[in-house]
């Protein structure tokens, strides 16, 4: 078995890990809130796409800590392939006249993820880092709680994003599924 879980965010691999995740929040919203297709999007775009390469490699062993994969560990299967797909589209998928809306949709919902995955460690892990004397029966009551707030907090974040993707969606290509409907996004 791996590292306990204060090993894991007391070590080396847990500050690599939570280091990336800051830049990959900070350069994400950089990215998604300036205009698109510039060469600052495309500069800030791939430091993006590396930190969340790094946060989604580093997250690999946490599996270690239980002996198994648990629920946000299933994320990094959904996160990985999403931040390489959005990276697909410009780089290597331009033939497809949908690519840019391809790459927004990858991206956007990449950048969710992290978003949603961020609150939900902090209401599952906050409260188990910050007490210790507890019982284990206090621990694993606080734990099965922190996970439905997490939950709901990912559904809220989810619901949240839709909307505004909705809206990002009609800015940026007129309400259009292709990205073809505005020349303006290149």
């Amino acid at each position: 078995m791996g590292p306990s879980v204060n090993e894991f965010i007391q070590g080396p691999l847990g500050a690599f890990h939570f280091a990336s995740a800051i830049v990959a929040l900070i350069f994400g919203a950089i990215v998604l809130s300036n205009p698109k297709g510039t060469a600052k999007h495309k500069r800030l775009g791939y430091i993006y796409f590396a930190s969340m390469l790094a946060l989604n490699v580093s997250a690999i062993p946490i599996t270690n800590m239980t002996g198994s994969i648990g629920l946000f560990h299933l994320f990094v299967v959904m996160s990985l392939p999403t931040t390489l797909a959005a990276l697909y589209f410009p780089l290597f998928g331009r033939a497809n006249p949908n690519w840019k809306m391809q790459h927004f949709t990858c991206m956007f919902w990449s950048y969710v993820g992290l978003i949603a995955a961020f609150i939900a460690e902090g209401i599952v892990r906050l409260p188990i880092l910050l007490v210790t004397d507890r019982t284990a029966a206090d621990r694993a009551f606080e734990a099965s709680s922190g996970f439905w707030l997490a939950v709901l907090a990912f559904a809220v974040v989810t619901g949240i994003a839709e909307l505004l993707f909705r809206r990002y969606r009609r800015h940026f290509f007129g309400g259009s599924t292709t990205a073809n409907s505005n020349p303006g996004v290149t």
